[in-house]
Formats: C-alpha cells, structure tokens, sequence
C-alpha cells in the first residue's frame, strides 16, 4: 500500500450525535488512498427526540467532488462492533467496503437495518452482519 494509507486505527467509546443531521463518525478515502485494518468499538447515539443523525457511521461517498466510490478492494477489513444507533441509518456505506464485520448493534427507530449500501450491493464484497437488534417495529410507528 501507499504512504498515505489510512491503516491500523481504533475508535473506542465514542458517545455524541450530530446537530446538523450528518453522520457521528465518517471514514472517507479518495483518489486512491486506501483504507485498511480499522476498529471502531463502542459508538453510542445520544441524539434526543427532536435530532436524527443521517448515520451513525458513513464509509466513503458517491459523490464526485469527493472522487466518487473507491474501487472495491481500497477500503477494507473494518470490525465495526457495540452501536447503539437512533439515527437514520446505522452503518451507511456511500462508498465501498470488503472483507468486514459489523456485530453487536442496537436500532432505535423502525425501518433501520444495522447496514445500508447506499452505493449498491455491488460495492460490497465479503460484509457480514450479526447480533442485531431492533428496538422499534413498524407495527409500533
């Protein structure tokens, strides 16, 4: 890998939420800087009734001015575990992501899933998801 990868880095015990509604965590790599071995343990969302986050974590972007969705393989080997989520979405990927682990996660609101592939399922590749679970059902909106 390149110098400038971002390699080897842990985020533990993050508690927070974001007032203008975008993301608590956010791992974005572009024009060919690769993102590799990353641990992030214990995020919990403390955003009160009237504030939705859009995600809780959101890997990469789609969007051009940001180099658009790294090629699949650039951004990788994530263990993503213990969230505690209200937001919009939990783990949001705008971008691509391989050979990770997303596990032991709690959803406030009804309609989130632990992962959401904004980018498409095709930007995924080997992302295994476990230990859910869902606070809200859609029965009870």
């Amino acid at each position: 890998g390149s110098d400038d990868d971002m390699r080897h880095i842990t985020i533990r015990n993050v508690r927070g939420h974001c007032v203008g509604g975008h993301h608590i965590i956010r791992f974005l790599n572009t024009s060919g800087i690769r993102m590799h071995d990353i641990l992030v343990d214990g995020v919990i969302d403390t955003s009160p009734d009237d504030i939705q986050s859009k995600a809780l974590i959101r890997v990469g972007d789609s969007n051009p001015a940001w180099g658009g969705v790294t090629p699949l393989g650039d951004t990788g080997r994530f263990l993503i575990q213990n969230l505690n989520s209200r937001a919009g979405a939990t783990v949001l990927v705008s971008g691509s992501l391989c050979d990770s682990r997303i596990d032991n996660v709690i959803i406030h609101p009804p309609g989130v899933e632990a992962l959401t592939p904004a980018s498409g399922e095709e930007n995924l590749r080997n992302v295994s998801v476990g230990g859910v679970v869902k606070l809200a059902t859609e029965e009870t909106e």
